[in-house]
């Protein structure tokens, strides 16, 4: 049961952003967790065919579980920042190569997600590598509050990664399709300024990769992780 539990939460949860924000106007998709280069989450459209005689496409959003540490409401605004590309694809004009262009970015802020390159205030609202803050009382966070405290805990994954990254930022980011059509859109933050990644060891001897200067715990042993 602790795949359907941990599944049914994302889906859950997809169905309450649709109708609270966007007007359940948003078609079906499937909604799982994958580690996508470092980025927060990422949209890959009509990815998945129905086998029934309709052959209906589905969309995909994917959340990453290495930034599912964070509190709900951050990583809750990655799932509607997504879901702003999937209503693009479906409702609008989306920039091909995932470049994220302006009808996207006004589609964010409506929603109450303020767009930026840097994940701070002043940033570019479009460009190939954007993500966002939640703008004070703007939508979003509205129709966040308006959850109880029951509804919170309903809406929780009950399981969350051992070895999730700390530094509340995505080692790295970027937007590539595993097929031809190069959409999938990605969600991050900053690359390292070297563009390589460093061996992190911790005290049990696992070992992960990212750019330098992060701090790193373990959550299996406990220790910080060591820049090697």
């Amino acid at each position: 049961m602790i795949t359907t539990i941990q599944f049914k939460t994302l889906d859950d949860l997809y169905r309450f952003y649709n109708q609270a924000i966007f007007g359940g106007e948003l078609s079906d998709c499937i909604v799982n967790m994958s580690r996508h280069g470092g980025a927060y989450g990422f949209f890959a459209a009509n990815r998945w065919r129905g086998e029934n005689e309709t052959k209906k496409i589905i969309h995909e959003i994917s959340i990453n579980p290495d930034f599912m540490n964070r509190d709900d409401i951050e990583w809750h605004s990655t799932l509607v920042h997504e879901m702003c590309h999937l209503w693009q694809e479906d409702f609008g004009k989306p920039s091909r190569g995932g470049y994220h262009n302006r009808q996207w970015a006004d589609k964010m802020i409506q929603v109450g997600l303020m767009p930026t390159d840097t994940g701070e205030p002043g940033g570019q609202l479009t460009g190939q590598r954007v993500t966002h803050y939640i703008i004070p009382d703007g939508k979003f966070e509205q129709v966040f509050k308006t959850l109880s405290s029951e509804d919170l805990q309903n809406l929780r994954l009950r399981y969350k990664p051992t070895l999730a990254a700390m530094s509340g930022k995505p080692f790295t980011v970027g937007t590539s399709g595993n097929d031809n059509t190069d959409n999938t859109e990605a969600e991050g933050g900053e690359e390292s300024r070297s563009g390589k990644r460093k061996k992190y060891t911790c005290g049990c001897g696992c070992n992960v990769w990212g750019k330098s200067g992060l701090i790193l715990k373990c959550g299996i042993c406990g220790t910080d992780f060591i820049e090697q």
